[in-house]
């Protein structure tokens, strides 16, 4: 099991590792206080700043979901962070829809999202309720 944990861990560190070399391209949308970079061409959501109560625990160009965007529908993986864990998968669903909040369009994803020990990094279980993610367009780069 911690072999299993530990390629996983070097693959994912690979993938952010790409992501930043590859020059995602994309335009910048809004979560959580957090400006990420969404690259529907390649099928990933990256943080480009995180705010300031996350920047101890990821960093710009921290993969955050990546999957498929078909048309307005958009499925695939997402990753939820605890400072000092691993990333913890999960899957998830959802689509692009126009913002009733104003500006651009909107990304609204749900799936059951892990929930760990609060002492260590154990994935105990998952959400009762579908984690929701929200992404507000900001702009293209």
């Amino acid at each position: 099991m911690q072999r299993i944990t530990s390629l996983a861990a070097i693959a994912f560190a690979t993938t952010i590792a790409q992501a930043s070399a590859a020059g995602l391209d994309g335009s910048l949308w809004n979560h959580n206080g957090s400006t990420v970079l969404v690259d529907e061409a390649r099928g990933r959501i990256v943080y480009d700043e995180p705010k300031a109560a996350i920047a101890g625990t990821v960093r710009s160009g921290t993969l955050l979901f990546e999957g498929r965007f078909n048309g307005k529908r958009i499925s695939g993986t997402a990753y939820v962070f605890k400072k000092g864990c691993e990333p913890a998968a999960y899957p998830v669903a959802g689509m692009m829809e126009d913002n009733p909040n104003g500006f651009g369009s909107r990304i609204v994803l749900t799936g059951p999202a892990p929930k760990r020990d609060k002492a260590s990094c154990a994935i105990i279980g998952s959400t009762g309720a579908h984690s929701r993610l929200v992404f507000e367009e900001a702009g293209d780069i």
